[in-house]
């Protein structure tokens, strides 16, 4: 019910997933009567279901108040049905407040971590992943939540490359001692106590460039800010040069260069490829996807949560952060 496009992409999205996956179970959560009104009469396969929830939080919704007022909210029911093991993966593009605040008190903490946080991993120039965090959870986290934000990037990418060599950064106004917050410098000097290669400070400039780190902190406010003005600026971008060169007047093989040198630089920055953020740091898998989350955002999303989960994701970010905690 969450999303810019709810309920219509959320609703085809998983009817389409469902039928090119007959593998795959998706539980679509929400005021069923809705629901049904959208399908308009499409023949539901099996493996969807329905779950019926009275209420829906709207995006502008204060998260503390949805949490306490809205019980029986679609985001609340499905929390529930994951937390009671009716699922293995949660995925919502609704309020990211009202979801990482029902997360965190139905869910809970792994141990070791003070706040979760929301994470994702974009290319670089050099085809380098890196790893940002935190994108959304915790809006002015304190110095120990950025040392631990760190704690848990490291883990992500243990997960996805099994390497313990991870370079970790703090985003910061400049990459000098002294510069930034009081509790940036907090946090870099955690950092520098720890057994973690922690290489400093790093600015937004360059971090899609060469950036030399393997995981950015930074606080959600920030993050958020940052990815979105990114995300932005690339779809500016390849607008303008669409419009400058004009493909659809070039002859088929300028429009195959073209569609082939500029379409595979910006997809690589395209929201919609990976579909969904994580909320790291609780006992639960939870995918927190862009409020204008499309078709193509929602069928990935559900896709690379049904991957991970079958590598027992959840359970291996919080083993390594046992690991990693154990030694610091």
């Amino acid at each position: 019910m969450g999303g810019d496009n709810a309920p219509v992409v959320p609703v085809f999205s998983s009817l389409e997933v469902c039928n090119e996956n007959p593998d795959i179970k998706v539980l679509l959560v929400g005021s069923e009567k809705v629901i049904r009104e959208c399908l308009n009469g499409a023949k539901i396969p099996e493996n969807l279901e329905i779950i019926d929830a009275g209420e829906s939080i709207e995006m502008g919704e204060t998260p503390s108040l949805a949490f306490r007022n809205k019980g029986n909210s679609s985001v609340h029911v499905a929390l529930d049905l994951l937390v009671g093991g009716k699922g293995d993966a949660f995925f919502s593009a609704g309020n990211t407040g009202a979801i990482v605040t029902a997360a965190y008190f139905k869910s809970g903490v792994i141990p070791n971590i003070t706040r979760p946080a929301l994470a994702t991993s974009y290319p670089s120039v050099d085809k380098h992943k890196l790893i940002i965090l935190d994108l959304g959870a915790t809006l002015d986290p304190k110095a120990e939540n950025l040392f631990d934000f760190g704690v848990l990037g490291e883990a992500y990418r243990f997960f996805m490359t099994g390497l313990e060599d991870s370079k970790i950064s703090i985003l910061n106004v400049g990459t000098e001692e002294g510069k930034g917050s009081k509790k940036i410098a907090e946090a870099a000097e955690m950092f520098k106590e720890s057994p973690l290669n922690y290489k400093g400070f790093i600015e937004s400039n360059i971090l899609f460039s060469h950036p030399e780190t393997d995981v950015v902190v930074t606080d959600a406010f920030t993050g958020n800010v940052a990815l979105k003005t990114v995300e932005g600026l690339t779809e500016t971008i390849s607008q303008l040069i669409k419009a400058k060169i004009a493909p659809s007047q070039l002859p088929k093989i300028q429009t195959f260069v073209f569609n082939k040198v500029f379409g595979e630089v910006f997809r690589n920055f395209q929201y919609n490829l990976y579909g969904t953020a994580f909320l790291l740091g609780i006992n639960h898998f939870v995918g927190i996807g862009h409020g204008r989350s499309d078709k193509k955002a929602f069928k990935n999303a559900i896709l690379r949560l049904k991957r991970y989960s079958e590598r027992n994701f959840t359970k291996k970010i919080a083993d390594r952060v046992k690991v990693v905690k154990k030694s610091s």
